[in-house]
């Protein structure tokens, strides 16, 4: 009897002493126990894991706020030293889509570490407002340190990798989470440069003679991550730069272009995973006519013979 009186004494304190520590959290098990994270197994440890990955997301989303980076993005502006005749903030202040059609027909200027300076006009663009946007990055807004740039100040460039190896540049508007991706650009100045980028980039499974076969101009920069290849754009060298003052890229008016631009209206391209209420939604925009855009789409183009 005492023998088995003990061993009751034991099992409630046992029962008492993990009770309390779940509840309180300040008990600590002993060294050996079955309840240490190691031994856990099944639902116990599946239970652990999303617990800890509740607390990172809560810790993160209490360190990244909308109305914080776009504040802390704000402050500190100063003068650039180069491209004076830039776009200022007000120009890129609007909403998303009116920011993607104001940027058609506008030059990307990139001046890289070594002085040399590249221009190609924007002539194709996708929006990509966030919020209910399932295509975009910041759906239902999403926040991580990744794509903390579609939150900052409207200029600020978002440059992401996709598939491992290919950037792409974007551009913050007015919205929070709310981006213009660059999708094609005329080359205009820089050339020979552009070349060179594109024949460092090409596949390694190209043959000898592919890899230095010169481009045709318009191929040069008719898609986005050809662009950020032929300017030599990065995201450790671009990413969150407000392009009103950094001194490496900018956007200017083209102030040789007169004549008024012929706006088409399309779906954006590459998002059918998304579903079609949104890969379908009118997005992407490009110009009329022009040879560097990456993919024309006929049928819209009808609109303007009719």
């Amino acid at each position: 009897m005492k023998k088995s009186s003990t061993k009751m004494q034991m099992a409630v304190k046992s029962d008492y002493f993990l009770n309390t520590a779940s509840i309180s959290g300040s008990a600590s098990i002993p060294q050996g126990s079955l309840h240490t994270n190691e031994n856990l197994t099944g639902p116990d440890k599946q239970n652990q894991a999303h617990k800890k990955s509740v607390q990172k997301r809560v810790k993160l989303s209490n360190t990244l706020n909308a109305d914080k980076i776009l504040q802390s993005s704000s402050i500190g502006s100063r003068t650039p030293t180069f491209g004076l005749n830039r776009l200022k903030d007000s120009f890129f202040d609007v909403p998303c889509e009116d920011l993607a059609k104001r940027l058609l027909g506008k030059i990307l200027v990139r001046r890289v570490n070594d002085g040399t300076v590249l221009k190609g006009r924007v002539v194709e663009t996708e929006c990509y407002p966030g919020g209910e946007d399932k295509a975009s990055c910041s759906y239902n807004g999403r926040i991580t340190e990744t794509i903390k740039a579609v939150y900052m100040k409207p200029g600020t460039a978002f440059v992401y990798v996709t598939y491992g190896m290919y950037h792409c540049i974007n551009i913050s508007s007015q919205g929070a989470g709310a981006a213009v991706l660059l999708r094609a650009l005329e080359p205009l100045e820089g050339l020979d440069f552009m070349q060179l980028e594109r024949q460092k980039r090409r596949k390694t499974t190209s043959t000898a003679a592919m890899k230095h076969k010169e481009l045709q101009a318009h191929d040069l920069c008719n898609g986005p991550a050809k662009l950020c290849m032929s300017f030599s754009i990065t995201k450790s060298l671009c990413n969150e730069q407000d392009l009103t003052v950094w001194d490496g890229m900018w956007i200017e008016d083209d102030e040789s272009k007169e004549e008024a631009l012929h706006i088409v209206t399309s779906h954006r391209i590459g998002i059918d995973s998304v579903g079609a209420q949104w890969a379908l939604k009118p997005f992407r925009f490009y110009l009329l006519g022009n040879s560097s855009v990456s993919r024309r789409d006929e049928a819209k183009e009808k609109t303007f013979r009719e």
